[in-house]
């Protein structure tokens, strides 16, 4: 009898047993689908770059009627290396927020003014002129490093500021991806964004 009951609860159990494997192989693949496509979607950005370029173009021809705030870095709050390597900067927004951060150089540091560009409070492209930013919300042609980011991740570096590469390409790559969004939210913080 212990064998008769056994044979039943084999028969009653192996369909459950077969159909919660198979839904775990079929869970397994869809995942395992789901990573093959994020990965392969890692190396096409064009669609999020155009889209990042587009809605830098829209900051850059709103920012006469955004509202600008110069804040003197000298006299802020701003940290010491914030300090020391910028002289003021100027934070444009509008109702949504902050939209961009414009750094001007300290005098006798550098001649490298950065820009930081903000949608919903998240930076998505940071543009860096070796030489200075010269011209007031427009700054087109002017030679300079480019970087945008998704989700502080860097999705491309563009470097047209003619300069020699000292360093491995691809170890400056890594090096900004990590310092950049950092500079950028202590930025955002310090120009009153939350």
């Amino acid at each position: 009898m212990n064998t008769k009951i056994l044979s039943a609860t084999l028969l009653l159990i192996s369909p459950l047993i077969f159909n919660a494997c198979n839904n775990s192989t079929e869970k397994t693949t869809a995942d395992q689908v789901s990573v093959q496509t994020s990965k392969d979607s890692i190396n096409d950005y064009g669609p999020q770059i155009e889209e990042s370029e587009k809605r830098k173009a829209e900051i850059e021809k709103m920012a006469p009627v955004y509202l600008k705030k110069e804040i003197d870095l000298g006299k802020s709050a701003a940290n010491a290396s914030v300090k020391q390597k910028w002289s003021k900067m100027d934070v444009y927004s509008d109702s949504s927020g902050i939209r961009k951060i414009k750094l001007y150089p300290h005098p006798g540091i550098s001649e490298r003014s950065e820009e930081f560009y903000y949608d919903n409070g998240r930076m998505f492209f940071i543009f860096i002129a070796d030489s200075g930013l010269h011209n007031e919300n427009d700054d087109e042609g002017t030679a300079g490093k480019e970087f945008h980011f998704i989700n502080d991740k860097l999705i491309r570096y563009d470097d047209k500021s003619g300069d020699k590469e000292e360093t491995n390409r691809e170890a400056k790559k890594r090096m900004y991806e990590l310092k950049l969004p950092m500079e950028a939210k202590e930025l955002y913080i310090l120009a009153g964004g939350k």
